[in-house]
């Protein structure tokens, strides 16, 4: 190794010097621990299991309810796919007798389709919406309601149209007979008001009656204790009772016994005579 200039020697011994001041210039003069953080950290194992729990169902309760959404969605697609070919087997059935407008629904709109029957919708057609209706009215078509549905999603305007009989299409409608009601006459009046306030009379004296039977049923029973003296007379009572049934019962077996021992006697002085 060739021996280094002077030059070299104090130029390293700057670097030495300036890295060392760099380094204690930007050396951490102090360290501080928050214990809060700490102490929470050591102590919040199962806060944190169990917040991670609950953000785990909420997200698989929110992803079902969209599942569920989707479903109904779909549902009604398919319900309203139907109820178009439906309406369109039933227009092609009757020939577009029925004079109605065909509804086709869809989830993002709603189309009527206006079959021309004859000369006579078109010139209804061509009056104003007034006329057009008194003009249905007088044929027998019955005005088309409008309702609105309102989704999250989507606002459809759905027209109603009444139900139609082909009977009354060929042979005509048929006529209503409004009967006369017959106007009650006074007395008639007067004897059915007689009987409600006989039946009202008759609910509320049920109801008192009711009321009577169920207080006396929720009144306490009395509960009579006996004295200590009354005890102790009926103790010696009960102690004289068993004495005497014992007793008796004493005598009872006694008799038995000397009945039993002197029948064999008997027995033997007979033999021997």
């Amino acid at each position: 190794m060739p021996p280094r200039s002077n030059v070299a020697v104090l130029t390293q011994t700057r670097k030495v010097g300036l890295a060392k001041k760099k380094a204690k210039r930007e050396q951490i003069k102090e360290i501080l621990f928050d214990d809060d953080a700490r102490r929470e950290f050591l102590t919040g194992f199962h806060k944190r299991k169990l917040e991670k729990t609950t953000a785990a169902k909420n997200k698989a309760i929110e992803k079902e309810k969209q599942e569920r959404l989707e479903t109904r969605r779909e549902q009604r697609r398919a319900l309203a796919e139907r109820a178009a070919a439906n309406a369109a087997e039933v227009e092609k059935a009757y020939g577009g007798a029925a004079g109605t407008s065909a509804v086709v629904l869809s989830p993002y709109a709603l189309v009527n389709d206006h079959a021309p029957l004859d000369d006579s919708n078109d010139e209804l057609s061509n009056l104003p919406s007034s006329s057009r209706r008194q003009q249905k009215k007088a044929q027998g078509q019955s005005a088309p309601a409008e309702e609105e549905f309102e989704d999250e999603e989507q606002l459809a305007t759905v027209t109603v149209v009444e139900d139609f009989d082909p009977d009354t299409i060929i042979h005509g409608p048929a006529r209503e007979d409004h009967g006369v009601e017959p106007h009650a006459s006074p007395l008639s009046k007067g004897k059915s008001k007689a009987l409600s306030i006989a039946n009202a009379e008759q609910t509320k004296a049920r109801a008192k009656a009711n009321m009577a039977v169920k207080a006396k049923k929720s009144k306490p029973k009395k509960v009579r204790y006996e004295t200590k003296a009354d005890r102790a007379v009926e103790k010696r009572k009960q102690r004289a009772r068993r004495t005497e049934k014992a007793e008796r019962a004493g005598g009872k077996a006694s008799r038995k016994g000397k009945g039993g021992a002197a029948a064999p006697r008997g027995a033997a002085v007979g033999r021997k005579r």
